[in-house]
This record gives C-alpha cells, sequence and structure tokens, in this order.
C-alpha cells in the first residue's frame, strides 16, 4: 500500500481552504514519545516546531499547512508560527497547547496587502530566523522549521545563520514559490535546508499546493534515518546500500521520504528518473513512477511505503539529465520510532 491509498482510507480532508478540520492523515499507533530533560538535546524530545509562512502565499497551502502544525502539535513541546514579509515586521508566537496555537495561526492568515506592495524587495526570514534561533521562550534544539515562501531573500551569505542552525540540530523544510513575489536570491533557501538535513521544493500552483501538503506529513515521523546527498550528471544509477527502519522487528509502519531530483526549480535538464525502493527478500517493492506512486512537485517528491522491522530494504534509483553539468539528487526517509540524529554534510 502506498502513501495514496493510506490517505483515501483515513479519509484525508480534500485540499480546500474553508476546511479547518482535524487531519487525520496518519494515525500514530505503537511508538512511544517520552518527553526528554530540558538540557537535553535529542530528536523528537520535548523539541519545538515553527511554521513560518509568506504574507502573499495563496491560502490553499497556507491552510493545508496549518492543519497539519495543529493536528501534530500533540506530539511536540512547543509550536510556534510566524507571518513574514509583512511592511511591519511581525514576532514569533509561541504556543504549547493547539487551541492556542490554531487562534494564533487563523488569525494572522496570509494578507498580501500587509506586504512590501513591489517586486524589488527580499524577504525578512533571515532576521526571522536570527530570533529564532536566540528566542528565550522555547529550546531550539532538535527543532523542526516549516517554511512556505512567495518571496525570495536578498541574502547571498547566510552562512553565520547555517551555522547556528546545524549547532543546534534544527532541520528545516522550505516550499517556496517558483515564481516569486520579489526577492533575488533562492540558492541560500536550497544551500539552508541542504545543510541541515532538510530539503527545499522548488514549485507553483497545485505542485506547490500539493507538494506542501505532503512534505509536512513529515510531522507524523519525527525521526529521520536516511539523509544521504549524491552528485550525479548525465545518466547513471544509484545505489543504496541496504538498510533496515528503526521500526521494531515484528511491527510495521509508514515510512515517509522525499527525494530531490535539482538543487533549484525544475528545469529541462532533468529528463526522467526511476527508482524502486524494495525489501532484500523480494517480498515488497515500490515503483517510480506508477499508479501506486505519488508524482514529483516541482523538483521534490514525497510519498509514503511500508517499513517492516523484520526486514531489509534497498533503495535504487536511475537517472538521466541532458547534460554533464553537476546535480544533485536528495534522498531522505523517516520514522515514528526513534533514531539518533544523523550527520550532516560537510560545511566550510
Amino acid at each position: 500500500m502506498n502513501l495514496r491509498d493510506f490517505i483515501v482510507q483515513v479519509k484525508a480532508p480534500p485540499l480546500i481552504a474553508s476546511d479547518r478540520a482535524v487531519d487525520t492523515r496518519w494515525q500514530i499507533s505503537g511508538a512511544q514519545f517520552e518527553p526528554g530533560s530540558p538540557g537535553s538535546c535529542l530528536p523528537h524530545q520535548n523539541n519545538t516546531v515553527l511554521y513560518a509562512y509568506s504574507t502573499e502565499i495563496d491560502n490553499i497551502p497556507f491552510v493545508n499547512g496549518a492543519n497539519r502544525m495543529i493536528n501534530f502539535a500533540r506530539l511536540y513541546g512547543t509550536m510556534a508560527n510566524v507571518r513574514l514579509d509583512t511592511k511591519q515586521e511581525e514576532e514569533i508566537e509561541y504556543h504549547t497547547d493547539k487551541k492556542s496555537l490554531s487562534d494564533s495561526i487563523f488569525s494572522h492568515q496570509p494578507d498580501p496587502s500587509l506586504g512590501y506592495g513591489d517586486t524589488t524587495t527580499g524577504s525578512n526570514l533571515y532576521n526571522v530566523l536570527k530570533k529564532f534561533l536566540t528566542n528565550k521562550n522555547a529550546s531550539i534544539c532538535g527543532a523542526q522549521v516549516f517554511l512556505l515562501l512567495k518571496r525570495y531573500p536578498d541574502e547571498s551569505d547566510v552562512s553565520d545563520i547555517i551555522s547556528q542552525l546545524r549547532a543546534n540540530r534544527v532541520i528545516v523544510y522550505i516550499a517556496v514559490d517558483s515564481i516569486p513575489s520579489g526577492g533575488s536570491n533562492s540558492a541560500t533557501l536550497y544551500e539552508m535546508s541542504y545543510q541541515t538535513n532538510g530539503y527545499c521544493m522548488f514549485a507553483t500552483d497545485s505542485d506547490l499546493t500539493n507538494g506542501f501538503y505532503f512534505m509536512t506529513a513529515i510531522l507524523a515521523d519525527p525521526y529521520q534515518f536516511i539523509a544521504q546527498n549524491f552528485v550525479v550528471s548525465g545518466s547513471g544509477r544509484i545505489e543504496v546500500p541496504a538498510f533496515k527502519s528503526p521500526t521494531p522487528v515484528g511491527d510495521e509502519e509508514l515510512c515517509s521520504f522525499a527525494i530531490t531530483v535539482q538543487n533549484r526549480t525544475l528545469d529541462s535538464s532533468f529528463v526522467s528518473m526511476n527508482y524502486t525502493i524494495g525489501s532484500t527478500d523480494g517480498s515488497f517493492v515500490y515503483a517510480f513512477p506508477g499508479n501506486q506512486s505519488l508524482p514529483l512537485y516541482g523538483n521534490a517528491q514525497t510519498d509514503g511505503v511500508y517499513c517492516n522491522g523484520s526486514l531489509s530494504y534497498k533503495w535504487t534509483i536511475d537517472y538521466h539529465y541532458n547534460t554533464d553539468a553537476p546535480q544533485i539528487i536528495q534522498l531522505r526517509m523517516y520514522s515514528e520510532y526513534y533514531h539518533d540524529f544523523l550527520p550532516l554534510p560537510d560545511f566550510k
């Protein structure tokens, strides 16, 4: 069974802006989430989630993301939200209960009339992230940041922010409209997500809506157990050595995963990608593309596969670009069962 089938089974809410019902896409079962001590820094131990979104973003992806944050708030110590790119910079709000979070998010919905009103000003994203990194309201260690952006930043060097994120094991996930309302630099967005073991999706219209909807499903699986990056060109194959999920032996869970095929808005140099995630005993194979898989949304795909704790798996990717210029393929996979932090990419 793939993620799309699972969504239908649990009657997920349709992608409509008026739907504020609790999102029941994934039901957590079997996992035990124990809060860590205040001074500890462990994956998903009393951690914080930040939802930051542009005031110019379309309402449908915003509401879908909001419903995700509210539904999964029960799994995290603190939830935070902030509206970006307003003429008067807004402050991050922090919450420890679902009602407070919901009230705050839906009283700060996107409103383009509050924005800069031009196509030249860059996003204030990095100013807001600096405030998050130095906040006194919630722990940032092991935090997850979800960014829904319509405007690019202008900054070309954010190495100081990336260093602080990495030092605190903050993972950054970004969905950015590939037709921006302003700003000049999208490269730092990808770099920030790459260097923190997150990923960055460039898409627009329905692809942005759907891609962000599935990206935020990662909140159901707090433990990342695969984060690999491959620099490739032309045509070839990537074979990830056999691996096991953190799923206990005898148990089974739906593991979310993601793959990106370019470090920018998808362009004509990308021709195709085919891959399989299969058990080494041959009893299970997930294939992309196919009737049982979700499509690429922009440069990224997020989906889910069943992980059996008694089995090992292999991930094999065949790629084709019509250029010898370097391309980056990213692989991510997540579980609801505990896994330590993974190594970060080299950063200079």
